[in-house]
């Protein structure tokens, strides 16, 4: 019997992380994504950019915003500052007379309630959504937004790529997981549609807008919501934006227990899209990419357990030794990213620990009713 659960925690791993994966290419296997008509006159279009503390790096974030090829009579620039104390309201006030809004939020809420203020008084067809860290390239905005001159899409998410120019072990798992998740969300938006945007960049039609519960994570149930609207939510790989990777794996670790707890709320309050039933594909891919891959730490847990039991079996006894050398190695990438921690043998399993033991703790704040809504901004390299 204890083997029996034993192989059944690994398959579900094995599922969730290389055979789901394996079922989208093949069910997605020949499609291409469509092509986009640009329209003769681009729709006018409001980007918000969700602010906290952000004085390092907020001029910067403007400037590019700034320098975007988009016509400057359809883009209105609002900075959503959710609480700051530091200099990045005043910085914000000096590009006024070049068209910049800013919503000024006295006391910190969180990102979702200062989208939701910031949102009220906005008439534009477009929301775009935007953090201070996060750079576009010149031609994004128009990628992101040519889209929509299809009628049945009703969100779009961009592409989020990491730079690492130090070279340390946290960038480069934190590069490598995330071209995994861009495979995924390419073949899901092929599929049925795309589970969630990323915060750095998406947007969305303005008659789709929905004020959010502060305490959830926007950028994972707006899709969601939008999808519930009848409209499709698509990725778009040409909408680039870049961030700076974490410095350290126990940023990373602190980043997902954030999102991960956030999201099973989000995920509790949107629960319907998981009945198989109705939803089909959509409610497939949920469970496949989201809900299994956070339930991932109690399958490792449960591996690690049994492993424990079973080790009276030299077969046994081999697993549980390379799960120790596995989880060694993950230790030494984690203490040393910048020496060790540079190369794979060890970057890899110490980015897989840090997310799923992140993970573990944002299960355990769901199940017990900690919200995040507080947020602090990423230290940059």
């Amino acid at each position: 019997m204890l083997a029996i659960l034993f192989w059944l925690a690994v398959l579900f791993i094995v599922y969730t992380y290389l055979l789901y994966p394996l079922v989208l290419f093949l069910l997605t296997r020949g499609r291409k994504p469509p092509s986009y008509i640009t329209p003769n006159e681009w729709p006018r279009a409001s980007i918000i950019i969700a602010a906290h503390n952000e004085e390092a790096i907020i001029r910067q974030k403007i400037e590019n915003t700034l320098g975007l090829d988009y016509p400057c009579d359809a883009l209105e620039i609002i900075v959503a500052s959710d609480g700051s104390t530091d200099l990045t309201n005043q910085i914000v006030e000096e590009y006024f007379d070049r068209g910049v809004r800013l919503y000024a939020l006295e006391e910190q809420g969180g990102k979702t309630r200062a989208q939701n203020k910031a949102c009220e008084q906005i008439q534009n067809n477009i929301l775009v959504f935007s953090d201070a860290n996060s750079m576009y390239d010149r031609h994004a905005l128009k990628s992101l937004i040519r889209p929509f001159s299809d009628d049945n899409i009703g969100c779009v998410c961009g592409e989020l790529r990491y730079v690492n120019p130090s070279g340390h072990g946290v960038g480069k798992g934190e590069g490598l997981y995330w071209r995994y998740e861009q495979f995924l969300k390419r073949r899901e938006s092929l599929l049925s549609s795309a589970l969630g945007a990323n915060g750095s960049i998406y947007a969305l039609r303005r008659e789709l807008f929905e004020d959010l519960d502060p305490d959830i994570i926007s950028d994972f149930v707006m899709p969601i919501r939008v999808w519930m609207q009848g409209f499709r939510v698509v990725y778009e790989s040409s909408a680039i934006a870049k961030e700076y990777t974490g410095d350290t794996f126990l940023k990373e670790f602190q980043r997902r227990t954030r999102i991960i707890a956030r999201s099973l709320f989000g995920l509790w309050s949107q629960r319907s899209v998981l009945n198989l039933f109705k939803h089909r594909a959509f409610a497939f891919q949920m469970i496949s990419h989201k809900l299994m891959r956070w339930l991932v730490p109690l399958a490792l847990l449960l591996i690690f357990g049994l492993n424990g039991f079973l080790v009276g079996n030299v077969y046994y006894y081999s697993l549980w030794i390379l799960q120790c050398v596995f989880y060694g190695l993950a230790l030494g990438g984690s203490i040393m990213p910048r020496t060790v921690g540079k190369y794979a043998l060890f970057y890899i399993p110490a980015h897989f620990c840090a997310m799923n033991t992140g993970a573990f703790l944002g299960l355990l704040r769901f199940l017990t009713g900690r919200r995040y809504r507080a947020w602090q901004p990423m230290s940059r390299n």
